[in-house]
């Protein structure tokens, strides 16, 4: 039986549940593990993380994990780019969206290149 392992852990756990959200996307099941202790003031923790933590199920797939966390953090980081203009409705949407928030077609390869 595979064994869980620790992949990274966050002050805010609504950061964490995002990663957690696109890893499960990719198929790679996860476990968020301390999430009502995190920054509890009546919770003693004697010098202990006690911040919400994310960890892979399965230790076979946390080279996988750890790759798309990299790559998840990095898109995270990069400014948005400008607006585009929806082919199939014509609405214009924030550089930052992947699909169109009117009508929810997917970017074309060449509006995400420009």
């Amino acid at each position: 039986m595979a064994n869980m392992r620790k992949l990274c852990e966050s002050s805010s756990l609504l950061d964490l549940q995002l990663v957690a959200d696109y890893l499960q996307s990719e198929k790679v099941p996860v476990e968020i593990l301390n999430e009502h202790q995190g920054g509890s003031p009546v919770v003693p923790h004697w010098g202990l993380s006690v911040w919400a933590e994310l960890w892979v199920r399965n230790d076979t797939q946390f080279e996988r994990a750890k790759l798309l966390l990299e790559q998840y953090r990095a898109q995270r980081d990069q400014p948005p780019g400008s607006e585009w203009a929806c082919p199939n409705c014509g609405e214009y949407n924030p550089g930052n969206f992947e699909t169109c928030w009117h009508c929810a077609r997917a970017r074309q390869e060449e509006e995400t290149e420009a």
